[in-house]
């Protein structure tokens, strides 16, 4: 007859303090690590996931509502400052119990413009993450595809509105200067004649359409929408734990919504 496996024998050996430390290290170990049944994603498109879904994140919390705002401000053109999570010198002021922090002050934008601060938090939203190229375009792409999604139409700013060349195309036409001709006076001194005064165009006030387009300030015709994401070194004022002002600077993504008017 065979013997009962969970039986107790009671002529088995106590097992050593290291045997007992072993086994209850490995089952400590062994709890941490549960294997999958599903193969693991592959890292391009676990990176391509991520990716996706913290630009849908940022959109549906920050940019949509800042969106609608803009539509109920009656406001054609706006400017969305993303600083990510790691730029702390663009991050909160200081505070206390005795003062409460005030709203910094964006620099080095016209007047005229609106610029809406949105400042990141977590981990996930990090610089090292947002600076790359492809998570730039990615939100470029995805911002544009929600848009259009909407039932807007957007404004492709490579297509030339009026007809000419423009950019490295349109290549300037260098001006004419006529070579001085040197003459003797009656007493034998060299005379030089006047020579022709070049006028350099600066350009400013008022420009014609064709000249917008060069510069890249078109107008957008009425009902198109043009969307803009740059890299720019931002400036804001902040106020300090006693209350001054103090510049400081730092990285941001510009988003850039203006509405043809």
């Amino acid at each position: 007859m065979a013997s009962n496996p969970f039986e107790t024998h009671l002529e088995d050996p106590a097992p050593s303090y290291e045997e007992s430390l072993s086994s209850t290290v490995c089952s400590k170990d062994s709890s941490k690590f549960v294997p999958s049944s599903s193969p693991s994603l592959l890292l391009p498109t676990q990176l391509a996931d991520t990716r996706t879904y913290r630009i849908n994140d940022i959109l549906t919390r920050y940019v949509d509502p800042l969106l609608f705002s803009q539509g109920t401000a009656g406001l054609y053109r706006t400017t969305f400052v993303l600083i990510p999570s790691s730029v702390s010198s663009l991050q909160d002021a200081p505070s206390n119990a005795y003062t409460t922090p005030e709203e910094p002050q964006v620099v080095g934008f016209p007047s005229t413009e609106v610029v809406k601060l949105i400042r990141l938090r977590g981990e996930e939203n990090a610089m090292e993450f947002w600076r790359q190229p492809a998570v730039v375009a990615e939100l470029d792409s995805g911002f544009k595809a929600r848009l259009v999604g909407s039932g807007h139409r957007l404004h492709q700013p490579s297509v030339s509105d009026y007809g000419g060349p423009r950019g490295a195309d349109a290549a300037p036409t260098p001006p004419t200067v006529t070579p001085a001709t040197t003459k003797r006076s009656f007493w034998g001194w060299k005379k030089d004649e006047p020579k022709d005064v070049v006028i350099v165009d600066r350009k400013l006030g008022w420009r014609s359409p064709g000249e917008q387009a060069e510069s890249g300030s078109e107008k957008i015709p009425p009902g198109l929408v043009n969307v803009s994401i740059v890299w720019k070194d931002v400036c804001l004022r902040i106020a300090n734990e006693m209350g001054l002002y103090e510049s400081k600077k730092g990285p941001a993504l510009c988003i850039t919504v203006e509405v043809g008017s």
